[in-house]
């Protein structure tokens, strides 16, 4: 991937983030009940916070590489409360489908993450031009 391209998909993972965290925390009760989190506005409004602050940081920090490994680390953490959610008696559709896509997310996450500390460590060996 080049870096153009990965600094591109930062800025697109960044711009939606923000997103997400200024509806999470604006709205937590009707986000959670909307993305399959049940009656969970607390976890919502914490999730939105967290987005806040690390859709800020893929957008501005430098490197960017760590904003977007935290992103993944998020992304994991929500699998396994969507997880939770899907397992409670009566089943929650939408948790399930939550939980599949904040996997995937974490596996796109990562793998971003991974290709800009790469080119960075490329541009301090002075091999990326």
């Amino acid at each position: 991937m080049t870096r153009r391209r990965a600094d591109e998909l930062a800025n697109v993972v960044g711009f939606v983030t923000l997103g997400f965290g200024v509806l999470l925390t604006a709205m937590p009760r009707r986000s959670a009940a909307a993305l399959g989190l049940g009656d969970r506005p607390v976890l919502a409004g914490a999730v939105g916070l967290t987005d806040l602050v690390v859709g800020s940081g893929v957008l501005r920090g430098r490197p960017r590489w760590p904003w977007m490994a935290a992103r993944a680390a998020l992304n994991l953490a929500l699998t396994g409360c969507y997880a939770a959610e899907a397992n409670r008696p009566g089943g929650n559709r939408r948790a399930r489908t939550g939980a599949i896509a904040m996997a995937s997310l974490t596996v796109v996450d990562a793998t971003l993450a991974l290709a800009l500390a790469t080119q960075r460590g490329n541009e301090d060996a002075g091999l990326e031009r």
